[in-house]
């Protein structure tokens, strides 16, 4: 079962991220505390729900418990001010001429506390969904016109 799971895109984690303010504001906070608990056990977040996206164990890709995602945020905390420096010196060689990877916000990346915890945040809505009504293995084209752009290739330039 491992490596069936999609993993999510950095731009849908940086989506999730902008979004969990304003879903603490909307809800007065104590709306979004209970909409926390009750996400927990599917290894989600109120804004990972409303995205997509999930965090599961890279071994068997089961949604982690709630020790492990309690660790997987305290390190996160922990490593948010390294993380952030280094992208903000990453960021700032872009500003000075160095060209980034067309894909950046596309492609795949695992973060520094994903490694730590043994875990990944996977996409939901890219893999390809099964039409119930008739159970023919009809293919959602929405999803499938999402898989063809990400696995688009660009060369930056560069001749291979």
């Amino acid at each position: 079962m491992a490596g069936r799971l999609p993993a999510a895109s950095l731009g849908k984690r940086v989506e999730a991220l902008a979004c969990a303010p304003l879903l603490i504001v909307v809800t007065l906070g104590v709306g979004w505390l209970v909409w926390c608990v009750v996400e927990w056990r599917n290894g989600r977040t109120p804004s990972y729900r409303l995205l997509g996206l999930r965090v599961v164990r890279r071994s068997d890709e089961r949604p982690i418990r709630l020790a492990r995602s309690l660790a997987r945020s305290s390190i996160c905390c922990v490593l948010i001010v390294p993380t952030i420096a280094i992208c903000t010196v990453i960021g700032i060689c872009f500003v000075f001429g160095a060209s980034p990877p067309d894909d950046l916000l596309r492609h795949p990346r695992t973060a520094p506390w994903d490694y730590l915890t043994a875990t990944k945040v996977v996409d939901d809505r890219t893999q390809p969904r099964v039409d119930g009504d008739f159970g023919h293995g009809i293919l959602d084209p929405i999803d499938l016109s999402s898989a063809a752009r990400a696995t688009e290739t660009r060369n930056n330039g560069h001749v291979h």
